[in-house]
């Protein structure tokens, strides 16, 4: 057999939450439906949005990492190969699914995580004198570029 690249990369929006499970070594697999966009031009001319539906597979770190990540409707891209699997049921009907092998997997845009619960805006005040036996008012933490997360 001669030498063949199997190299696909598909970015698209997720279709449901991703599924995570580890096999009985211990080994995460995630798995995903991806919905991929497509535009193309209807018999009258107008321009006609088309979607595809794709099944990703990934395993290891990538998967436990990817599944923390991602939700219903995230954006993200996917890169990897592509694999047929065949399998027969009981009845002896012979099945195929063709799926990405996804060892690469990058969020993008907007996350989809709640958001933060808002907080109050700082409001300045003048000093207050503590009750007696009352503890010193604590000043505020500095907080440092290496303490933001982004």
């Amino acid at each position: 057999m001669g030498f063949g690249i199997n190299r696909v990369v598909v970015s698209g929006r997720l279709c449901k939450d991703p599924e995570l499970r580890a096999t009985r070594s211990g080994l995460d697999v995630m798995t995903v439906r991806l919905a991929t966009e497509d535009r193309k031009r209807g018999a009258d001319g107008a321009w006609v949005d088309d979607a595809s539906y794709l099944d990703v597979v990934s395993f290891g770190g990538v998967a436990a990492a990817a599944a923390r990540q991602l939700s219903k409707g995230s954006r993200a891209v996917f890169g990897g190969r592509v694999r047929q699997r065949t399998w027969e049921d009981e009845a002896g009907t012979r099945h195929y699914r063709v799926e990405i092998v996804a060892d690469d997997v990058v969020v993008c845009g907007e996350r989809t995580m709640a958001a933060p619960a808002p907080s109050q805006p700082p409001v300045a005040a003048a000093p207050v004198a503590a009750a007696p036996g009352a503890p010193a008012p604590v000043a505020p933490a500095d907080v440092y570029d290496e303490d933001i997360p982004f």
